[in-house]
């Protein structure tokens, strides 16, 4: 049985393990998606500290985080949004454990951030995903998102820049 809660500040450490074992595995898979710097120590304690960073539960562990916020960076004026006169909500950093990866938590967490989403009066959510990680990509559009565009990150390496945005319309 899984819980999904606001993480505290005690829960920092772990949920920076989780993140890092995620992007080991990304790397060992040849996605550039994160590094050292994101998401990193510094982004985490933030998103903890403004009550944004939500962490999945099972058996007293963290198997699952997403941060939410209305965050949007500039790059995404570019894009052409379905939800122009809304309240979008931003789904960052969405991971699962390596060792809970492909048996549908990630849809559980997905699922969660729809629910929360609704219930806090939301019009749509919104996020952006590297073109270089199918997975991510495919959970998504599995779950009903729609691809709006694409932006480039110029300050990610040069292999890493391209992200896809997707969006998600609520209904109420």
């Amino acid at each position: 049985m899984t819980d999904i809660i606001l993480a505290g500040e005690h829960q920092a450490e772990e949920v920076l393990n989780l993140y890092q074992a995620c992007a080991e595995v990304l790397a060992a898979q040849a996605i550039s998606q994160w590094d050292q710097n994101y998401p990193g120590r510094d982004f985490i304690t933030r998103a903890i500290k403004n009550k944004e960073l939500h962490v999945m539960m099972e058996d007293n562990s963290i198997i699952g985080a997403v941060i939410l916020n209305e965050e949007e960076t500039l790059e995404w004026e570019a894009i052409e949004w379905r939800d122009v006169i809304g309240k979008p909500l931003v789904l960052h950093g969405l991971c699962i454990s390596p060792t809970h990866q492909g048996k549908g938590y990630g849809r559980q967490l997905v699922d969660w951030c729809d629910k929360y989403a609704k219930e806090q009066d939301y019009t749509s959510i919104r996020l952006d995903t590297f073109d270089g990680n199918p997975v991510s990509n495919q959970l998504y559009l599995h779950n009903d998102f729609q691809l709006r565009g694409f932006v480039e990150f110029t300050h990610r390496p040069i292999d890493a820049q391209r992200y896809n945005c997707y969006e998600k319309w609520i209904t109420i």
